[in-house]
């Protein structure tokens, strides 16, 4: 029996593409434009990052990994003093306030029923707190969330099984008692490290075929959810 529900975030509560595809493009912007990074090292970053300039590429470093990871390996990729990792850091935070955060199709309303049926619901997501708790409270769902797992510099990031172990430790479930929903191949290992039921959300940024391949329950809309319950 299904007590608790862990989401993913972006991808998953948040359209990933419609939502970061922008924040991005501005931070790459203003690398350049305000702080001199050559159109050579821009591009290095956004290849390393999966960005294209209308889109990202399927299972893209964006898409999975954590800001730290980013920042690092642009960090890597850029081989300049000046851009520290404390300043890709303040820049990449700086264009995510205030942007536009776009929900998943019923993300809100499903968030909502499921709390309201009685069930725990958790986050486990490589965004930072500061945006995860941004997110949340702009979305107007911070509230209904028990547990909020993210790259806090605590948590270890998925698909270490960090953030699901605490999740399940808080809450008294055993493994099989709670479902992770994500849309990524990390989200599927994470489940798995976990020992979680899995339901993989099918976008055109994940390859969700593969969900499918291991036999794992799909979905395109987050109210369908409650099929799987």
């Amino acid at each position: 029996m299904i007590k608790g529900i862990l989401f993913d975030k972006d991808g998953t509560l948040i359209e990933f593409e419609e939502t970061w595809h922008k924040i991005f493009k501005d931070i790459f912007e203003a690398l350049e434009k305000k702080h001199g990074l050559s159109k050579e090292k821009t591009k290095k970053i956004k290849d390393v990052s999966g960005f294209m300039e209308s889109s990202f590429k399927k299972e893209s470093l964006i898409q999975y990994a954590t800001v730290e990871d980013i920042i690092s390996q642009w960090e890597t990729a850029i081989a300049d003093p000046y851009f520290t990792k404390d300043l890709l850091r303040q820049i990449m935070v700086e264009h995510g306030k205030n942007s536009e955060i776009v929900p998943i199709q019923d993300a809100v309303k499903t968030v909502k029923s499921l709390y309201k049926d009685g069930y725990i619901i958790g986050l486990a997501t490589a965004d930072s707190k500061e945006s995860t708790l941004d997110n949340l409270q702009r979305l107007g769902i911070l509230k209904y969330f028990h547990f909020i797992g993210s790259d806090d510099g605590f948590y270890r990031g998925k698909p270490d099984p960090h953030m699901g172990e605490a999740f399940s430790e808080i809450h008294g479930f055993l493994p099989n008692e709670v479902l992770y929903v994500g849309d990524s191949i990390t989200d599927m290992l994470f489940a798995e490290a976990c020992g979680f039921n899995f339901v993989g959300i099918m976008g055109s940024n994940n390859s969700w075929d593969i969900f499918q391949e291991k036999e794992y329950p799909t979905i395109t809309k987050l109210s369908e959810l409650k099929e799987y319950m």
